[in-house]
């Protein structure tokens, strides 16, 4: 996805209008921002929660995934398939939390895997 340049014979040069452009170019092919979030003892007066590892979705359906304590990367097919790796333990159940949607400025949505 490109930002077309504007043919200065049909109309002047609009500095601000193509700053937006690029703003929406950058908005629409961003990766989305993802957390992988495992749960404990969910429904349970003495549940608790931790981020494990953060996610980057790409326009191709994939991912790249760190763990937090290890370093650990990955390139997924998809961004669920991290959850095979987390939440192995009884009571434990894993989820990506998104930060955003694609074309969204500041919505958190959240999705059980």
């Amino acid at each position: 996805m490109t930002v077309s340049p504007q043919d200065p014979a049909l109309e002047p040069f609009d500095d601000e209008q193509f700053e937006q452009e690029v703003y929406e170019l950058v908005r629409d092919t961003a990766p989305r921002l993802f957390a992988v979030v495992v749960e404990y003892r969910a429904g349970t007066k003495d549940a608790d929660a931790a981020v494990v590892a953060w996610g980057l979705a790409d326009e191709s359906g994939g991912a790249e995934v760190i763990q937090m304590e290890s370093g650990c990367r990955w390139r997924l097919a998809a961004p669920d398939h991290i959850t095979r790796y987390f939440g192995r333990a009884e009571d434990c159940s894993p989820r990506l939390v998104w930060l955003a949607s694609p074309g969204v400025d500041g919505d958190v949505h959240d999705r059980a895997a």
